[in-house]
């Protein structure tokens, strides 16, 4: 595959937020559990093991860099993945890092760090 380079460089920037936000377990874990459908606070704390006031401090850098995107039912916030790119990086490091893969041998292996 050929890169373009002058058009790399004019994305380099989100890119590199994307990344930057990714780099931190529990903003990915996050991101992953919002994949499967928008959540309320104290659900998506419980599934990916932070307190709610913790998750908020996240949920806030996340929605600073548009990665999630709110909405509001009564008193209930409700996240989502803001884009389908940000579901598409994320299903890729999924099938990367989470999906069984076949080994020459014919025996499935989890694909582990690159």
């Amino acid at each position: 595959m050929r890169m373009d380079i002058d058009l790399l460089d004019r994305s380099a920037e989100s890119a590199a937020e994307l990344l930057s936000a990714l780099a931190n377990k529990n903003r990915l874990m996050i991101l992953c559990n919002l994949l499967n459908g928008e959540m309320a606070v104290q659900p998506l704390a419980e599934a990916v093991g932070m307190s709610q006031s913790a998750l908020s401090q996240q949920l806030a850098k996340l929605r600073l860099q548009h990665l999630v995107a709110t909405r509001r039912a009564g008193r209930e916030v409700y996240y989502r993945v803001a884009s389908p790119q940000v579901a598409e990086v994320l299903a890729t490091l999924y099938r990367l890092y989470c999906e069984p893969i076949q080994e020459a041998s014919g025996h499935n292996a989890v694909a582990v760090g690159a």
